[in-house]
């Protein structure tokens, strides 16, 4: 189970991760960059054409002036930068030199665009960043700090700032202007002496905020992303540990079924021919647990038939065995006279024909039990071949009458079948019918619905309703006790049984209007859709 249990985990988290998780391998991330790229191109392209051409008509030295007077009227960044800082991302660095509007996928995504054939940029934010963010998240309190300090005498800042430190999470410390970094000199030469924020080296976001000029508040922000990736981490172990539960619920049933059916399959083919499987309605493996048993209920069914035809086929061999036996000692006997030897011959060759045609019964039955053969299946006009076999039992037994009747549409119409088969079926009925009738043998073909229909009938003595079932079953002989004396050995009916079952249809015994027995050949009409199925 577990094996199964990490596959199908793997399979599930395996994408979830990769969605979740922004790189270039990411198909989300992919598609968000490539319709965000169509759609901001779309929308925000004229504020290119307008602010290119304002600037087109000014001298360079006043670009930036500009292009600050117009950024204070957008909410996020926009600024004029050098064609020179791009230069890192070739692809990107091409497009802004040929003078597109280039898309930058990054935090923040924005636009850029060349002015003219300058070496400037401008460079248009279309969302917030997370330094961003958080400046504006926390100005709003460094300015009552910074307030809060200018209220003090300078030399009680580092002890108030240290008491303020006590009631919050992160450090707050004052900076001189020996102590910037170079990153710190440039955030705070463009902020107007504001707040600014600026990531660090390691790309953490820090704060300054001025307090009185050359002192800056100092706040190093590492609070927001520990919190926020401790909140990620703790949703995205909830999310997989919720998920693997549902998984471990909806796997283990399946296993265990599995296992169940494993098992039951084991203890089947170690010979438990009546182990069968036992699963829920509602389990998931239910059909296959049905199917199982359907094959298992097949299997044992034919075993148990292959034994009673191996006990039928060793009775009926016995017979003509002892008859040879017997004929052969009395042929070694110097007492037995002529007559009696031409006797004892005309036995033993009436015993190797019952030995033959027992024997060849024996291959039918074995070869019409098999799966049925699709390739012998061909459109045939079967009227063609009924009227043949009639036409050939009636020089055979002229003393009795034969009737056929058979519809205008069947006589031309080709029909999806096993000639040969189903003509050795028809055959066997018509020989029992020839050797039960007093004077008459009726035969029709006819279509009923969607099955076809072969009845043969005679005028003799008929069947008991009580052995209707049992004929069709091998080596069963009704009021024919004395196997092996011409009268065949009862596998005809279950050849034939066979045969329609190739068919995908039935063989059934009724009384016929004639005052004897009625067979009736039975089985759909079939496609070359169907026929496949078999």
């Amino acid at each position: 189970m577990i094996r199964a249990f990490l596959i199908l985990w793997l399979a599930v988290f395996g994408p979830i991760v990769l969605l979740i998780f922004p790189n270039q391998m990411n198909p989300i991330q992919r598609l968000n960059e490539a319709f965000s790229e169509q759609f901001f191109q779309q929308i925000y392209s004229v504020n290119f054409d307008i602010l290119s051409d304002k600037l087109r008509h000014q001298p360079k030295d006043k670009w930036s002036p500009i292009i600050e007077q117009y950024a204070s009227h957008f909410a996020y960044p926009l600024k004029l930068a050098q064609l020179s800082d791009y230069q890192s991302d070739d692809t990107l660095y091409q497009s802004l030199v040929a003078g597109e509007v280039s898309f930058l996928y990054d935090d923040p995504m924005a636009l850029i665009q060349r002015v003219d054939d300058s070496e400037h940029v401008i460079y248009f934010a279309l969302n917030e960043s997370t330094e961003l963010a958080v400046l504006n998240q926390a100005k709003g309190t460094l300015f009552l700090a910074a307030e809060h300090l200018r209220t003090l005498p300078p030399e009680q800042w580092q002890q108030d700032l240290a008491r303020q430190n006590q009631k919050i999470p992160f450090a707050i410390s004052l900076k001189t202007e020996s102590d910037l970094s170079s990153v710190e000199h440039q955030a705070v030469r463009h902020a107007n002496n504001q707040a600014v924020s600026y990531l660090n080296d390691h790309g953490q976001v820090e704060l300054l905020a001025p307090v009185v000029p050359g002192t800056w508040l100092h706040v190093h922000d590492d609070l927001s992303q520990a919190t926020q990736l401790k909140l990620t981490t703790a949703i995205g172990l909830l999310f997989f540990l919720l998920i693997s539960i549902a998984l471990v619920i909806w796997v283990y049933p399946l296993w265990r079924d599995l296992k169940r059916l494993v098992r039951t399959a084991n203890e089947f083919g170690n010979g438990q021919l009546s182990k069968r499987a036992t699963t829920s309605r509602m389990s998931m493996v239910s059909q296959l647990g049905l199917s199982f048993n359907r094959m298992a209920d097949n299997i044992e069914s034919l075993i148990a038939g292959q034994k009673e035809l191996t006990n039928a086929v060793a009775h009926d061999l016995r017979t003509p065995l002892y008859r040879l036996r017997f004929a052969l000692e009395m042929l070694d006997d110097q007492d037995t006279t002529p007559s009696q030897r031409e006797k004892y011959r005309r036995t033993v060759d009436s015993s190797l024909e019952d030995l033959d045609h027992l024997i060849n019964q024996n291959l039918l039955l074995s070869r019409y039990s098999r799966v049925a053969d699709i390739s012998q299946f061909a459109h045939t006009h079967l009227v063609v071949h009924l009227e043949q076999e009639i036409d050939s039992f009636k020089l055979e037994h002229p003393e009795l009458q034969v009737l056929f009747s058979c519809s205008e549409t069947l006589r031309t119409q080709q029909l999806l079948l096993d000639k040969n088969a189903l003509l050795r079926a028809f055959r066997n009925l018509l020989s029992n019918a020839g050797r039960f009738a007093e004077q008459t043998i009726q035969i029709s073909f006819r279509l009923s619905g969607s099955h076809y229909l072969i009845s043969v009938e005679d005028d003799g003595h008929g069947i008991s309703d009580t052995c209707w079932k049992r004929i069709f079953e091998p080596f069963v002989q009704l009021d024919n006790q004395a196997r092996g004396s011409g009268q065949g050995h009862g596998l005809g009916l279950a050849i034939v049984k066979q045969i329609m079952t190739w068919h995908d249809g039935n063989v059934v015994v009724k009384h016929s209007n004639l005052g004897g027995a009625k067979f009736v050949l039975s089985w759909p009409i079939l496609t070359e859709n169907r026929n496949s199925k078999l």
